[in-house]
């Protein structure tokens, strides 16, 4: 069951799409999108993926959990395989990842909460080593990317825009003939993983399940916890606190994970190297969620949020200052922002169980993994304002600040009572 959570999220999409937006700019012939443009696909994947995550629980219950599996993976990977063709229009690109981003949502919940069934009383660990081969997806595919699109290292050559003579794409015609076909081999690799996935993953059995149920325990929690039903949890203060925390961390994510390639576009000419900067940080990617899961098991979810967001804060807002240290620095706080951020992804399912308790726990972290979609929102509007009003100093400035208001919050947190429901009108 471990081995099948890792190889499963190894065929996540965003590391694949992220070290392509430039490839894929120049594939959308005639079209007049920008790689701001290009950059909302993964938003827009993510929005659909958070807000229809939910309903992996009812698809379960009507077909059950193998069907289920089995079927949202064959829709998975034709989805990915069509991008080869879809990518000739921006139209059909978004189309062809809203499918994929609500296959995601129903397989990543299907994983995370048959992890923590299996872990009970390492909640943070479960979830980090699921969503490890989730994020060094990165690591694996942009490698495979760039020595399949660009062995050749070709810089961006082309400035299509006069009034962003700063923004360079790829124009080069072997280069950019290369980049559905790399769709293809995803999809077959996609294909393996999941298959390979599909037949190792199992929950537990019904003794199994009744054992972990009654003993479904941690230290972190209180003796008195109450176990909420989720129309009690949405109403509850904890759950708009760890919403607006969570929705902020994967604001700043996104922002990183999808612009940074196009930020250090900006002061280094060397393509190989940025996209090395993205596997590798794809390494530190998954690695962080393990991390950051483990460490929430010692200190709690609180003290671990405090001091994550702290950490995002200072590093966010000294980001801009790379460009005057050059390859190196960039690297180090591309890398660093990613192994901070990626804490959500293992911090929110667990805080979802530690919070409000295990029954129905698959719709109570797809209700608050709508806070996902409500930091792709917010990305995006920010993103539309740097292509408007800021550069990039202002930009970057503007996501530091939101991870200084997610630190604030899980100061608020740490006070919060815990032990019963806390409703938004008492």
């Amino acid at each position: 069951m471990k081995s099948a959570n890792e190889i499963y999220f190894q065929v996540r999409r965003h590391q694949v799409l992220e070290n392509e937006n430039t490839f894929i700019f120049l594939s959308l012939q005639g079209s007049s999108i920008r790689s701001n443009g290009v950059s909302f696909v993964p938003i827009v994947c993510t929005l659909i993926l958070s807000i229809t995550m939910f309903t992996g629980c009812f698809l379960e219950k009507y077909i059950g959990f193998r069907r289920s599996l089995i079927g949202v993976s064959v829709v998975f990977v034709l989805a990915l395989a069509f991008s080869a063709i879809a990518i000739k229009s921006f139209a059909s690109i978004i189309l062809v990842y809203c499918i994929l981003g609500y296959c995601e949502g129903v397989l990543l919940l299907v994983f995370l909460s048959t992890a923590m069934e299996w872990f009970p009383r390492k909640k943070g660990l479960a979830a980090g080593a699921s969503a490890l081969g989730s994020g060094m997806s990165g690591c694996i595919f942009s490698g495979i990317q760039a020595a399949y699109i660009n062995p050749w290292n070709h810089l961006p050559d082309s400035a299509p825009y006069p009034d962003y003579p700063n923004e360079r794409y790829f124009s080069q015609k072997d280069l950019l003939s290369k980049v559905p076909s790399s769709f293809l081999i995803i999809g077959v690799v996609s294909a393996a993983l999941l298959a390979i996935a599909g037949y190792l993953v199992r929950k537990p059995d019904e003794d199994e399940d009744k054992e972990l149920a009654g003993g479904a325990s941690s230290s972190l929690i209180p003796d008195n916890h109450v176990d909420y039903k989720p129309k009690d949890m949405v109403k509850s203060l904890l759950f708009l606190i760890l919403f607006i925390i969570f929705g902020l961390n994967r604001t700043d994510f996104i922002f990183v994970n999808s612009l940074s390639k196009a930020f250090g576009q900006s002061f280094i000419s060397d393509d190989h190297f940025l996209s090395t900067t993205t596997a590798i940080s794809g390494l530190m990617n998954g690695g962080g969620r393990l991390v950051w899961g483990t460490l929430s098991d010692i200190l709690g979810i609180q003290r671990t949020l405090m001091i994550q967001t702290c950490l995002l804060s200072v590093l966010m807002f000294t980001y801009y200052a790379v460009k005057s240290g050059g390859k190196l620095t960039f690297f180090l706080w591309t890398s660093g922002i990613i192994f901070t951020a990626s804490a959500g992804f293992s911090l929110l399912p667990a805080s979802s169980t530690t919070y409000f308790g295990y029954s129905s726990n698959k719709l109570k972290i797809g209700l608050l993994y709508i806070s996902q979609g409500a930091g792709a929102v917010l990305q995006g509007l920010l993103v539309i304002g740097w292509h408007v009003f800021l550069n990039w100093s202002e930009e970057i400035y503007l996501f530091g600040a939101c991870a200084l208001i997610a630190f604030f919050f899980s100061l608020i947190l740490y006070f919060v009572p815990t032990q019963s429901p806390v409703d938004l009108g008492r």
